[in-house]
């Protein structure tokens, strides 16, 4: 199971050229799902939220997230990863600025019945805002 579950863990977190994150949230999560991100407004949502959450992220932002490591035991997967991205669309009210960014991140995984059904994530969002320029950030 830790394998299966690692497998998921990585379809879920790594965008590639075929397919981004939006589909996997109906595709590898359960339907109670719920998200845990203290970087975002609200810390706590679920699985259409997390879904419209990111939807807003990739369109202003060409990213990409590779998993660095990952560890199994029983239900969780724990991934340190890196995303990078560029500036490419209004995000909160900034504009695009064409700048790119590499933060790094973890995130914690709970499974249930071969699907996720809970993430915890922690990640410099702060840092992504420096490097992007945003107003009330810059270095």
């Amino acid at each position: 199971m830790e394998t299966r579950s690692k497998d998921v863990a990585s379809r879920f977190l790594e965008e590639t050229e075929e397919r981004d994150r939006i589909p996997a949230y109906d595709d590898l999560c359960t339907a109670d799902y719920r998200e845990h991100d203290p970087a975002m407004p609200q810390e706590t949502v679920v699985l259409a939220e997390a879904r419209e959450i990111y939807r807003e992220l990739v369109t202003a932002f060409e990213l990409r997230h590779t998993a660095e490591s990952m560890v199994a035991e029983d239900d969780l997967v724990c991934t340190r990863f890196t995303v990078r991205g560029r500036h490419i669309g209004e995000y909160q009210g900034f504009p695009p600025s064409g700048r790119t960014f590499e933060a790094s991140g973890q995130i914690t995984f709970r499974f249930r019945g071969g699907r996720i059904a809970e993430t915890w994530l922690n990640w410099d969002y702060q840092g992504v805002l420096e490097q992007l320029g945003a107003p009330g950030n810059a270095r």
